[in-house]
């Protein structure tokens, strides 16, 4: 998760580490939702539901508007003009309103913010004002601030063109970071008459959505410290004031978010969050047996070469999620083969071994003071012909149990069959397993 600021009138400074870690939590949580099955129209419909209107009254209220949330839905939804405010701020709010519900269609749209939006979202803002849509041509002063903006037509749309370039070119950057820079770079080039503020919330909003992050509300008690944060950023170019109030703002509609999802179809934050760290570690055995897998494969033929012949099968036996919890329950139900192992040295002998995954010891629990979890064993066939396949730890190759304490990868556990425990490298473990087969064609 980064943000490259090359190109842009900015810097994170110190405030870069915190911003990036914080951004990519904020963002991992909205992809925990999202693979819980819980980010579902219901959820999305009822978030939105309830914040739509919060979202442009306090929008609006930045630049002046009176009207609350509910004279804004009423404003909205029943088109009439709120008694006791300026007729204006009715217009306003339906203006937003209708600019918001065009933004969730652009969203749906894969191609990085550009200009040709920027001004397709003011025209809904401005609606049946003469500038709407269009960049100004004369200079303009920002009320209380001492940046000034680019005065000329000219320089307003080189100013939009280098927004435009470093939007297209860092479309894979961090969402809400991504966001914040676009926002705010956009309100320096302040490139309308009227408008820029309102418009530049809804690119940053556009922006969000699109990644499939909730939209942020910068609230009308925030507007001295919203334009205090953008001043610094226009001056010195420190984004880190303007990053600090957006991101407080975004891990509150996070959280607003995750209690809809709570309420609508019974998100649990605290599980989901275990249930990810249990598919994590799944992923690094798995991954962790293929290497360990690999190596055996490599060793065997090193083992064997110009004396025998050698062949193993894999038998795709990856755990699932529901395997890794039941052997972590020290339930055999997750039990899987591995592969197998067929090796023979002409005129002496041959051995087949099948490597498979089962729960850990005893003994390899209370000498390494670890608690259930997989290891893989090794059976040999049955000699009896009552099975096929049966677990002997003394006839094992070289290791009779071999674990990992994750998310640790660079050493195996192994226990061997005299009862000792050792930890192995990968390789080393490889090792030792292709030597004591070729070894045991030896033994009687």
């Amino acid at each position: 998760m980064t943000i490259n600021l090359d190109g842009s009138p900015y810097s994170l400074e110190e405030t870069g580490k915190w911003a990036v870690e914080k951004a990519a939590d904020l963002e991992s949580r909205v992809d925990l939702l999202r693979n819980e099955g819980q980010l579902t129209q219901q959820t999305l419909r009822a978030y939105f539901g309830d914040t739509r209107f919060e979202q442009i009254a306090e929008s609006n209220a930045i630049e002046g508007s009176t009207l609350s949330a509910g004279e804004t839905e009423l404003a909205i939804m029943q088109g009439v003009t709120i008694t006791g405010h300026d007729p204006a701020y009715t217009r306003d709010a339906i203006n937003l309103s209708n600019a918001l519900e065009r933004l969730v269609e652009l969203a749906k749209e894969p191609a990085a913010t550009n200009i040709e939006q920027v001004k397709e979202l003011h025209k809904l803002i401005l609606a049946d004002a003469s500038t709407a849509g269009l960049f100004r041509s004369h200079p303009v002063w920002i009320s209380g601030s001492p940046h000034t903006p680019p005065a000329t037509w000219p320089e307003v749309m080189a100013g939009m063109e280098d927004w435009e370039e470093w939007s297209v070119g860092n479309s894979g950057s961090s969402a809400l970071l991504r966001a914040i820079v676009l926002h705010t770079w956009l309100t320096h080039i302040h490139p309308y008459a009227d408008g820029n503020g309102r418009t530049s919330r809804a690119v940053m909003n556009l922006e969000l959505i699109r990644a499939g992050l909730p939209s942020v509300i910068i609230r009308r008690k925030d507007r001295l410290r919203y334009y205090e944060a953008l001043a610094e950023s226009d001056l010195g170019g420190d984004l880190g004031p303007i990053v600090e109030l957006v991101v407080e703002r975004a891990e509150d509609a996070l959280r607003r978010l995750e209690h809809t999802a709570s309420a609508e179809q019974g998100y649990d934050r605290a599980r989901a969050e275990l249930m990810e760290a249990q598919k994590r570690q799944v992923g690094i055995w798995n991954d962790a047996v293929r290497l360990l897998f690999s190596l055996v494969n490599d060793a065997l033929e090193v083992a064997f070469e110009g004396i025998g012949r050698v062949s193993t099968f894999w038998y795709e036996g990856e755990l699932s999620i529901e395997d890794y919890v039941s052997l972590s329950q020290g339930n055999a139900a997750g039990n899987s083969w591995l592969f197998r192992v067929n090796a023979e040295v002409s005129g002496i002998g041959s051995r087949r071994y099948l490597a498979w995954t089962g729960f850990r010891s005893y003994e390899m629990r209370h000498s390494q003071y670890i608690g259930e979890g997989p290891s893989i064993y090794w059976s040999v066939p049955d000699k009896s012909g009552e099975r096929k396949w049966v677990l002997d730890d003394l006839a094992s190759p070289g290791i009779s149990e071999l674990t990992l304490e994750l998310p640790n990868v660079d050493q195996w556990i192994g226990r061997l069959p005299d009862g000792e425990s050792r930890n192995f490298k990968p390789s080393a473990a490889a090792r030792r397993i292709a030597e004591s087969i070729l070894n045991s064609i030896n033994v009687p």
